[in-house]
C-alpha cells in the first residue's frame, strides 16, 4: 500500500508502523510554510491494517477555522471536522490522530502535547485508543523534520523512527 512517503517504526518491538503518504507530507509542509511563524495543525486521516499495528496516513487536514494559534501554542478547533470524518468514513477512512507545527523549533512532543494525546487516547468520543501525533519542526519548505509518536491508551508514548527515505520498491 505504501508506494511513496515515509515509513516510521517502533525500533524495539516493531509493534507500530506509521506510513505517511506523500500527499499527507506535502499538505503539512505547505500549510506550515504559509503559517508565518505561528503554530498550526490538523487531524490525520487514513486506515489501519487488520491487526491494527500499521497505520496509513493518507490525509493531513488544514486547521479548522475555529482553531487558535500563537508563536508557541496551538489549539485545534473542531468546525467542519465531523462532516469531513463522516464523509471519509464512507470510503473506509478514519481519524488516526493529530499533527501540528513547531515553527523554528524541535519536532519533539512537548509536555502539553503528550498530555493532550493521552487525553485523546482515553476519550471514547475519538474512538482511537492509539492515536498518532506527527509534529513538524523547523522552517518549511526548506528545512524541517518530523517526529511520529503513538500514544497507547494503556502505556507510555512510543516514539517511532524513520525506517527509510526515500522508499524502496
Amino acid at each position: 500500500m505504501s508506494k511513496g512517503g515515509r515509513i516510521y517504526v517502533d525500533g524495539h518491538s516493531r509493534r507500530f508502523q506509521v506510513h505517511l503518504s506523500d500527499q499527507a507530507v506535502g499538505s503539512m509542509v505547505a500549510v506550515c510554510a504559509v503559517a508565518r511563524g505561528r503554530e498550526t495543525g490538523g487531524i490525520l486521516i487514513g486506515r489501519f491494517t487488520e491487526d491494527g499495528n500499521a497505520a496509513f496516513v493518507l490525509e493531513a487536514s488544514a486547521k479548522p477555522p475555529d482553531s487558535g494559534a500563537g508563536w508557541a501554542w496551538f489549539k485545534r478547533g473542531a468546525s467542519g471536522l465531523r462532516d469531513m470524518l463522516v464523509q471519509r468514513w464512507t470510503h473506509g477512512l478514519h481519524y488516526l490522530g493529530e499533527w501540528h507545527f513547531h515553527p523554528g523549533g524541535s519536532s519533539e512532543p512537548s509536555s502539553p502535547d503528550k498530555s493532550s494525546m493521552a487525553a485523546i487516547a482515553t476519550n471514547e468520543r475519538y474512538q482511537c485508543p492509539e492515536p498518532i501525533l506527527v509534529i513538524l519542526g523547523g522552517r518549511p519548505p526548506r528545512k524541517y523534520d518530523f517526529s511520529v509518536t503513538v500514544f497507547p491508551a494503556m502505556g507510555r508514548p512510543v516514539p517511532l523512527r524513520l525506517q527509510r527515505w526515500p522508499p524502496q520498491n
